[in-house]
């Protein structure tokens, strides 16, 4: 896997130029098919790259047969919010991930600016930043929602695109990795622990020294806590956000 350090969101702009750029190179070298687009992930910590379901810490627990009955209980208690009847399996794993239910997806994002305020968002001096680029290519193909219909029937990795369920899905510009457990390790792995996976990934530590200054510059160019959760909850968050930074 690729490793970068930076301190500041042009330095960090620089980076994904410069990976778009040597992708290309690669194709034409290696002959490796990477169409598509890069996708990018914030973490305010350098942590496995798991859904939230594989990090519950229960070794008799059959975890995905725990995330098909939570999603029955989200049938069951959020048709008084949204009309979950509309939404196939893959459309209602989306939403229950973007508000909070542990599942076997990980969010990631086609927006880099997006991708790099989640990392930074946080400013609590415990944390320690970074953002994971995932290439189009290596083993992880796009899941074909309507041929695979029940995720008990997948295996190892795949990129779900969503089809717009949620304003905040499209607010963040939001793609997911579907993670299954491995039938060789009987498992969750990490996304980028196996070689063949992490030759087409890059991990960019941020400075969190940089972080205040990262966000002032985001939000310039319009990232920001009201225009990533298009709600009146993003709109209180960023007045917050903006009158500890005038």
């Amino acid at each position: 896997m690729r490793n970068e350090n930076i301190d500041s969101l042009n330095q960090y702009l620089n980076i994904i130029e410069d990976v778009n750029y040597c992708r290309f190179e690669d194709s034409k070298k290696h002959s490796v098919k990477q169409e598509g687009d890069l996708l990018f992930r914030g973490q305010n910590q350098d942590l496995p790259l798991l859904p939230k379901i594989a990090r519950i810490e229960n070794k008799k627990l059959n975890l995905l047969d725990k995330e098909s009955a939570m999603l029955s209980e989200l049938k069951i208690r959020g048709g008084v919010h949204r009309d979950l009847s509309l939404l196939d399996t893959w459309g209602l794993l989306t939403l229950a991930q973007h508000y909070g239910l542990a599942t076997r997806l990980l969010d990631w994002t086609r927006n880099p600016l997006v991708a790099i305020w989640f990392a930074c968002k946080e400013l609590s001096d415990d944390n320690s930043p970074h953002v994971y680029i995932l290439l189009p290519h290596w083993d992880i193909g796009f899941l074909d929602r309507k041929d695979l219909t029940n995720p008990k029937d997948h295996v190892g990795f795949s990129i779900l695109r969503p089809q717009m369920e949620d304003a905040r899905v499209i607010a963040q510009d939001g793609w997911f990795t579907v993670h299954s457990v491995s039938r060789k390790y009987g498992k969750f792995v990490p996304l980028g622990e196996l070689d063949h996976h992490a030759k087409g990934m890059v991990k960019i530590k941020i400075n969190p020294n940089s972080k205040a200054t990262i966000l002032r510059d985001l939000d310039k160019l319009g990232i920001s806590y009201q225009t990533v959760f298009p709600d009146l909850e993003g709109v209180c968050k960023y007045i917050n956000w903006q009158s500890d930074n005038l």
